[in-house]
């Protein structure tokens, strides 16, 4: 069982590749699927990152869902208040059988 606060997003990339007629690239099209509900852990914060002069945050998090089927690369994080708290790329998923969970690290 896990503790809501907040709802994650995967992002689906359609279309792209070459078009047959003039041998020119097609950019693909992205679009986020159904918000699933779950618990977001911060992992690591620093609001100190810079480079070249600007400043920017580094932010990870474990992501726990409910035991479900999951596949994504990239995913769109959502607070419960509706604030986007980013888009992230996915380093890992690991199901964990004994609590009937997902653990999702980005």
């Amino acid at each position: 069982m896990i503790i809501q606060n907040g709802t994650i997003e995967v992002k689906r990339k359609c279309g792209g590749g070459i078009d047959p007629v003039t041998g020119h690239p097609v950019k693909a099209s992205a679009s986020y699927g159904p918000p699933i509900p779950c618990q977001i852990v911060p992992n690591t914060i620093n609001l100190q990152g810079r480079a070249n002069g600007e400043h920017f945050t580094v932010a990870s998090y474990q992501i726990y869902i409910e035991e479900q089927w999951f596949t994504g690369e990239q995913l769109r994080v959502t607070d419960l208040t509706g604030r986007v708290m980013g888009e992230f790329a996915v380093i890992s998923i690991e199901p964990l059988k004994a609590v009937c969970e997902t653990r999702i690290l980005i």
